[in-house]
């Protein structure tokens, strides 16, 4: 059970007893948390102190019941919690702007004002999926997080940036493992991104607050890799995340369980209803030993949104050709520049090679959704028959078949993921090649006349 859920819990629990005596001792007990931890963490995840939404839904309560029922105001006070009729009267008045009695003969309803019931988890109606993937929850508002980071490129590079980190925070007396701290990290960049080799990154973060944060200097504007010089800070964007929970193997290893977990969340993100949202993906690193050394499990972050609620028009099967294509690759921290770079020397290369512009086909992908550097941006060109191009990389586009849709070149972004909400209400399963984009110009020149989103899927 992850922490959005236990703070869930407890709310669940909360809203089960308003109209009786409970203690926020038995809300940390149902959250299996201590009470100062349950303080900090229902904070963080709602935004409310827990004595303070308790007060709130009691008064919400307390008003529907004036408003709708026969209820007196001393039987209403008692039943939510107040000493006294009076007590019930100062609040009410403070949060209504009038007090019991009149509100009940003017039958005011001050809906504006209502607090509600906090959901944090989102609720699936997908019974199929949720007995599936039981251990997969999605929570609806993970809010920002402000931390103090450390990036460490290289060998074991999330040993390096754990002890750099920790060091930072002994010196500043801080504890990774402090109450009301949460520590996070990622890859950065990861090992699958287009560097020729396998060494990465790994960046550490943990949440502090403001007055350490302020004295901090932001991550360097366009870093893409590299060890940082010092400690920096950042704020971790928030947004509707899936949550997976991993514990360490029998052998007290975790990273295999990682790698699993990732992998089942794949599966899950294919099979559900929503599409990735685009943020930073993250792994909380939960439970840590007096020297501050990690010890617990980890609950794994992946960002979701739903997916539009219109398909995409237009679609239609299709047999892409395989075709020996000049390859014009740029890569970077800046993706306008990179595309800005990558189109001129492909167009270049077409006109200075006289290529036919009705019968070349121009094909191009990037890291799609993925925002974290470095970028890249590749364009493909068809070449003729026979065509020899010294010097000028070429490549096989192996074609295969995909699902294909026309798309406004203002629109790009919202056509892919229509096209991925239909992968999921038609239970199309995708397919390992290369997604693409086939542009139309007018002899290699601008504006573009079309565009084709080409969606790979299984034969």
């Amino acid at each position: 059970m992850n922490m959005y859920e236990r703070i869930q819990r407890s709310i669940d629990f909360i809203e089960e007893h308003l109209a009786e005596e409970f203690t926020l001792e038995d809300c940390a007990r149902e959250a299996y948390m201590s009470l100062s931890g349950y303080h900090s963490m229902f904070l963080s995840v709602v935004g409310y102190h827990a004595k303070e939404y308790i007060r709130l839904r009691r008064l919400t309560l307390a008003c529907d019941e004036l408003l709708s029922t026969e209820e007196t105001i001393a039987a209403i006070a008692v039943k939510y919690g107040y000493n006294s009729p009076d007590s019930f009267t100062r609040a009410f008045r403070s949060r209504y702007g009038v007090t019991p009695s009149r509100a009940k003969s003017l039958s005011l309803a001050p809906r504006w004002i209502r607090f509600e019931r906090m959901n944090v988890m989102d609720r699936t109606d997908n019974r199929e999926l949720a007995e599936k993937y039981p251990d997969i929850k999605v929570i609806r508002q993970l809010e920002p997080m402000k931390t103090a980071c450390f990036t460490y490129f290289g060998d074991a590079p999330e040993d390096h940036a754990f002890a750099a980190l920790r060091q930072w925070a002994h010196e500043n007396g801080l504890r990774l493992g402090g109450e009301g701290c949460r520590v996070f990290g990622y890859n950065n960049p990861d090992p699958s991104d287009p560097a020729g080799d396998e060494t990465y990154g790994y960046e550490v973060c943990v949440t502090v607050p403001d007055r350490v944060y302020d004295r901090l200097e932001d991550v360097p504007e366009g870093f893409v890799r590299g060890t940082y010089d010092s400690v920096k800070r950042r704020t971790l964007s928030g947004g509707k995340f899936a949550v997976l929970s991993v514990k360490r193997d029998a052998n007290g290893d975790v990273g295999s369980e990682i790698m699993k977990a990732w992998q089942r969340f794949t599966a899950w993100l294919h099979e559900s209803k929503y599409i990735w949202g685009g943020a930073q993906y993250l792994e909380e690193h939960l439970g840590f030993g007096p020297e501050d050394e990690h010890t617990g499990g980890v609950d794994l972050y992946i960002s979701v949104q739903d997916a539009p609620r219109e398909a995409a028009a237009g679609m239609q099967r299709e047999e892409l050709p395989a075709y020996r294509a000049a390859v014009f690759r740029t890569e970077g921290a800046d993706p306008e520049r990179n595309a800005r770079e990558g189109w001129a020397r492909a167009l270049a290369f077409a006109r200075e090679h006289r290529l036919p512009a009705e019968s070349c086909r121009i094909f191009r992908y990037d890291k799609g959704f993925d925002r974290k550097p470095p970028f890249f941006f590749t364009v493909l060109i068809t070449l003729p028959e026979g065509l020899c191009c010294p010097g000028q990389e070429t490549t096989v586009f192996p074609g295969g078949s995909y699902m294909t849709c026309p798309a406004d070149p203002d629109h790009i972004a919202e056509g892919w993921m229509q096209m991925e909400k239909w992968r999921k209400e038609s239970h199309t399963i995708a397919g390992n090649h290369q997604w693409v984009e086939e542009w139309q110009l007018k002899n290699w020149d601008w504006p573009c006349l079309g565009i084709k989103l080409c969606y790979p899927i299984m034969a």
